[in-house]
């Protein structure tokens, strides 16, 4: 299952991506209006579709990877996170203030949501995997990420793709490898 970012769509480059990368697997890519549901509609939207495609792996991308974090609270496979966005509040408030839209009603959401759930999460070890770009020029340093989730499963590093990870087709090894699967049983 892909869960795309802030200003995309189920249909984004990273899920085309995903689908090349692993041709046998049933791909999951909702899109959601970040911009008109609350996160707490969202987060419940995810809710129903996890519980009912059953997926064996979670990917997001930025704001999608903030989504993919909270999924740990009734998810218990693979989680791979890309760029996540780890502070909500403050990045939502950017984008809303950049592109001029009413942010009360939209900030209180998102406060409320970062208090009742993101503040709360306690993956279980090894549960997730993070791909994380060395020069992200919107969350910037991901390190402080690493901090709030010591018992992930691993991180991969990358220099020279940015905040939408242009190296995105190398990520699928270690996705492979963190489904406990080989290349020749594909």
């Amino acid at each position: 299952m892909y869960i795309h970012g802030y200003g995309s769509t189920g249909q984004a480059t990273k899920a085309q991506l995903l689908q090349v990368m692993f041709p046998e697997a049933r791909l999951v890519a909702p899109t959601f209006d970040y911009d008109t549901l609350s996160p707490q509609e969202i987060y419940r939207q995810l809710q129903e579709i996890v519980a009912h495609e059953q997926p064996q792996l979670i990917l997001g991308s930025s704001t999608g990877g903030f989504y993919a974090l909270c999924t740990t609270t009734f998810y218990h496979g693979t989680v791979w996170c890309v760029n996540p966005v780890r502070n909500i509040v403050d990045t939502i408030e950017r984008h809303l203030a950049q592109a001029g839209n009413t942010i009360s009603q939209r900030l209180t959401d998102y406060k409320a949501f970062d208090r009742e759930v993101f503040q709360h999460l306690k993956p279980h070890d090894g549960q997730l995997h993070f791909a994380l770009s060395t020069d992200d020029e919107l969350l910037g340093d991901h390190r402080p990420l690493l901090d709030i989730f010591p018992n992930y499963g691993s991180v991969i590093w990358k220099d020279h793709c940015g905040h939408r990870f242009f190296r995105f087709d190398e990520l699928k090894e270690p996705i492979t490898k963190s489904l406990g699967l080989s290349e020749s049983s594909r």
